[in-house]
């Protein structure tokens, strides 16, 4: 029996030394992970949150738009923007291009035909390649950029850590880019505005820019209240830097509200239409229309044209970004005469019954001629509006004290702004009456020496319909019948011109072409030369015609305002034909009743008592 050898004493040795080597080495990872935990722990949760957390945006959904009856105007729609590190993703290009093409240089050594070799080549690169080619390529069509822009986009900015390569593209176009898992590449979710109505009403609606911040129109108004408020969370991060999960709410987000015009969006898209039509056969510079509810103060269209598209803001020009019939001042002409014969009967000095003598057809006023295109001899109040009588006017406006005349042009609204609300509203020209000489006084009378826009000059009509009230312009859609009206012109005095501007779309009048069947109109044409680099240029007109229906019982106010039309230069002539058509529809898609028969029948026989027509 063989007798077992004791331990050597120099490997006892070693095997003791090795302990204490590993019981030393576990006290200090003991040592190390106590002070981690103890006074550490913070900091190393707070870098741990860093790299798998991270505090993203909720974006607000923006507040819809829309007209009196509900039906949209402007809408968001959820998109997504793309962005990445440019350097990541030129290098991960290159890496997929290479892999690509060692993938076709191993299929160029295999037997069979190059087709057959590319198609093997396609499967062992994956296709990522093509694939990411063709994302990039979609993005630019998208963007409407040429082949190869984005590229020379990423490159240029490959120092930077961030670069958007695309903002509000579709959902699908972005998920088929972070299908392709390339690391630095990320997409946030935004909203894009769109807009049913497209040009028909992107003046008066507006636009937003390409961060959803209002712009233009009623967009820019409307903003805070459109706009909403961001909210924010905690997302769990992949190790691509992806959102993967929830964590929690930090913030919530509140969307943004909805604003109700007082448009009606077929009276817009008809007013549109037919100023369109109009001002393309007149050849005209540009065309502007309201439609106000004379009861309430509301418009219910406002259009104008050149307009543009405001899904295709790349193709916008700043002169169709301009809302004409409220930035614009010009001057009325005669479409001033129906309140120039309201202030003379306010003010007393004349009765709707007296007789105006503009015999020869002229007033001197040393070098300055006010003149008619005939002498028209003795003319009855409703024959200067419906022959459009500058001398008429003129001498009316002269029986007047200018401080009387002056107090009733700012009571109806010329020469402030109306307060709707609306952007770059401009307030006209109508300076103060202690500065009126003979001739400020005489012009003063048939609409030159001072200036409007047409949304003014169409709530100044208003009075007549509506028993001598001015209401408050507005565009928004009032739920409630308005309560402060003021009281500008007395009802008797309203009725009168009402019934005098009839004689306007008579027989011997200059709007004959703005009746409408079965309803009696009430209106007034103006034609007057345009006032550029200190001079009036005969060769260059603002044609208008406002006019009031249903005379018996008046409702609407419609204004119309062709801008240097190139035939047909007068408003009864280029402007009353659109009010004509857009009136009739109006009363039509309303539901007014037509005038009753007796008035209809009374209306007829004043019309076969005019005269010929002269004027504009």
């Amino acid at each position: 029996m063989k007798r077992r050898k004791a331990s050597s004493p120099i490997f006892q040795g070693r095997r003791f030394l090795l302990m204490l080597v590993l019981l030393a080495l576990i006290g200090v990872l003991l040592l190390r992970a106590a002070w981690l935990e103890v006074y550490q722990g913070d900091w190393l949760q707070e870098q741990a949150d860093k790299r798998q957390t991270s505090i993203v945006k909720i974006p607000a959904s923006r507040g819809m738009i829309v007209d009196r009856n509900g039906d949209p105007l402007a809408i968001s729609s959820p998109v997504e923007s793309l962005w990445c590190n440019p350097s990541k993703l030129i290098e991960a290009r290159a890496q997929l291009r290479k892999e690509y093409e060692q993938a076709l240089q191993i299929a160029d050594s295999r037997k069979g035909t190059l087709e057959e070799e590319k198609t093997k080549a396609l499967e062992l690169a994956g296709t990522r390649f093509q694939r990411l080619e063709k994302a990039l390529a979609k993005v630019e069509n998208e963007l409407e950029l040429a082949p190869g822009e984005l590229l020379k986009r990423l490159n240029d900015a490959k120092d930077k850590r961030f670069f958007y390569l695309g903002r509000l593209l579709s959902p699908e176009l972005a998920e088929e880019f972070l299908d392709l898992n390339i690391d630095g590449v990320g997409s946030t979710q935004e909203y894009r505005r769109f807009y049913p109505m497209t040009e028909t009403s992107s003046q008066l609606v507006g636009m937003t820019d390409v961060d959803g911040k209002g712009i233009e129109g009623i967009e820019k108004a409307k903003n805070d209240i459109l706009a909403g408020k961001n909210g924010r969370k905690r997302v769990v991060l992949d190790g691509k830097r992806r959102s993967v999960e929830d964590v929690d709410r930090i913030e919530d987000m509140v969307p943004g509200q909805t604003v109700q015009l007082s448009i009606d969006r077929r009276i817009q898209y008809l007013a549109y239409r037919a100023l369109l039509a109009q001002v393309t056969l007149l050849r005209a510079k540009a065309g502007s229309v309201v439609v106000m509810d004379a009861h309430t103060g509301e418009v219910l269209a406002m259009t104008n044209y050149p307009a543009f598209n405001p899904n295709n803001r790349k193709e916008v020009e700043s002169a169709a970004l301009r809302n004409r019939a409220v930035t614009d001042k010009f001057e009325p002409g005669s479409t001033l005469k129906p309140l120039t014969v309201a202030a003379a009967l306010e003010s007393g000095v004349i009765r709707p019954d007296i007789e105006v003598d503009t015999s020869p057809g002229y007033l001197n006023f040393g070098k300055y001629k006010v003149k008619d295109p005939i002498n028209y001899g003795v003319l009855s109040i409703a024959q200067i509006l419906a022959k459009s009588s500058n001398v008429g006017a003129s001498r009316l406006a002269l029986l007047m004290n200018p401080r009387d005349h002056w107090m009733f042009l700012n009571r109806v609204g010329l020469g402030r702004i109306t307060e709707s609300g609306l952007v770059g509203e401009t307030e006209g020209t109508l300076s103060n009456y202690v500065d009126w000489g003979q001739v400020d006084r005489a012009s003063h009378g048939y609409g030159y020496g001072l200036s409007t826009s047409l949304l003014q000059l169409t709530h100044a009509y208003t009075p007549f319909a509506a028993q001598g009230m001015l209401y408050p312009v507005s565009v928004y859609k009032l739920n409630t019948p308005p309560s402060n009206g003021q009281q500008v012109i007395s009802p008797e005095t309203a009725k009168a011109v009402l019934h005098m501007m009839e004689a306007v779309v008579q027989t011997g009048g200059t709007g004959q072409r703005g009746e409408v069947d079965g309803y009696r109109i009430a209106g007034k044409t103006g034609t007057a030369y345009k006032y550029i680099n200190g001079k009036y240029r005969n060769d260059k007109f603002m044609t208008s015609f406002i006019g009031i229906a249903p005379a018996s019982n008046p409702r609407l106010v419609v204004a119309v305002q062709i801008d240097e039309p190139k035939i047909n230069d007068s408003g009864g002539r280029a402007a009353a034909p659109v009010f004509a058509k857009i009136m009739a529809e109006s009363l039509r898609l309303l539901d007014i009743a037509p005038d009753s028969l007796p008035d209809l029948k009374q209306a007829e026989r004043t019309r076969s008592k005019g005269a010929t027509a002269g004027g504009t």
